[in-house]
């Protein structure tokens, strides 16, 4: 099971999988090739086995609130349900068959969370038809072309578990039309465009343009400085942060003290080799260590560290600061956010569904609740969850 998991977070969006070949017809008994009727949409078997495989792995990672008030409704759940007392233990000691989750035997939730998943997939269906959406971009294709890739090495999986080709496609081809119908309400020109004056005032939130130079606290030889080292390397940054601040390239004092530390580290090699006698194998020159330390970082990032993001928050465009800390002090540079040109359109479509995401699933809702739905039974007693568990 673990296996096909990870192939199965691989697939686009959300992973989920559609099977075509479980929807032959059940000629011995009722008729099984759907999973129910949504809005007079005859949704395939395939689909509905997609959805439980989706509930499946979310049921599988699901860990049970511990809070008083929720172990106490655990209990009475599972009294009501008839199991043992140990079914209230962690979840990491329970059957997987007999997990409680919201109140709901695990088989009766993955079963509902499959149902609301149908009824999505019925209502982007719809929708992008009722707005007159097209793909754009070649994206069939693209799609096509992705789970081609994916299929190659790991089809077998999925065939084994009852899962077409074709149905992946369908699936990933419905998510693709997911996307368009958030575009055609928040994209530029939408009906509820977002204006980039909002989307830059997210960015600017979150978002800061630095450039460093990372000064150790160490000699050569990667012993901490005491505290008269720590106070010349002191004087070193507060020397950059002026030449810096009166007009001096950033990435050549960066390269100077990249120079001076090589060297450092060089000379002391150097006279390790000597003490041992092999010093004519000993050499000062070293490669150099220069690296341009340009990067974006976001409000809760720890890199490079917790203080240098911290401080970079707090600093204007253009400012030029120290950060000091234990074993390191850092020249921070605070930049244009936007120097590279490309970072907003990089972005911007990232922010719309940080701005807009929840907003659209409210939406989904009000389409979803609209809907009238009639479960196949059949369907839901023939395709249970231990073909999930198999693989």
């Amino acid at each position: 099971m673990a296996n096909f998991k990870k192939i199965s977070a691989a697939a686009v969006c959300s992973a989920m999988i559609l099977s075509l070949s479980a929807c032959g017809n059940n000629i011995a008994g009722p008729d099984t090739t759907y999973g129910a009727v949504i809005d007079g949409y005859k949704v395939p078997a395939g689909v509905f086995i997609a959805m439980q495989m989706n509930a499946y792995y979310d049921a599988d990672y699901y860990t049970e609130p511990t809070d008083e008030n929720a172990e106490t409704e655990a209990v009475t759940t599972t009294a009501a349900t008839d199991a043992s007392s140990s079914e209230t233990e962690a979840t990491t000691t329970t059957p997987f068959t007999d997990k409680v989750i919201e109140g709901k035997p695990v088989r009766e939730w993955i079963n509902d969370e499959a149902t609301k998943s149908m009824q999505e997939f019925v209502a982007i269906e719809n929708k992008f038809d009722e707005l007159g959406l097209a793909f754009e971009d070649n994206e069939k294709e693209k799609n096509q072309i992705y789970l081609d890739s994916i299929w190659e090495y790991y089809g077998e999986n999925y065939e084994n578990a009852g899962i077409s080709e074709d149905s992946q496609l369908l699936i990933m081809l419905n998510s693709t039309k997911k996307n368009l119908i958030f575009d055609h309400f928040y994209a530029a020109g939408g009906e509820n465009e977002i204006s980039e004056a909002d989307i830059k005032a997210y960015l600017n939130e979150n978002n800061k343009r630095i450039n460093y130079i990372k000064m150790e606290l160490r000699d050569g030889e990667g012993n901490l400085l005491k505290s008269e080292g720590k106070e010349e390397i002191k004087k070193m940054a507060l020397d950059y942060i002026d030449r810096i601040n009166t007009g001096e390239d950033f990435a050549a004092v960066s390269r100077e003290y990249s120079d001076y530390y090589d060297k450092l580290v060089a000379d002391a090699k150097a006279a390790a080799a000597e003490s041992t006698d092999t010093a004519d194998t000993a050499t000062t020159e070293t490669a150099s260590s220069y690296t341009d330390n340009e990067i974006v970082v976001e409000k809760d990032s720890s890199y490079p560290s917790e203080a240098v993001v911290t401080e970079s928050f707090k600093s204007d465009v253009g400012s030029v600061i120290l950060v000091e800390e234990d074993e390191v002090y850092y020249v921070v540079k605070v930049l244009d956010l936007y120097s590279d040109e490309s970072f907003y359109s990089d972005n911007e479509n990232y922010v719309r569904h940080q701005l807009k995401d929840d907003e659209f699933d409210e939406m989904i809702e009000t389409w979803t609740a609209a809907q009238t739905v009639e479960r196949n039974e059949a369907a839901y007693k023939r395709y249970k969850i231990e073909k999930f568990m198999e693989n």
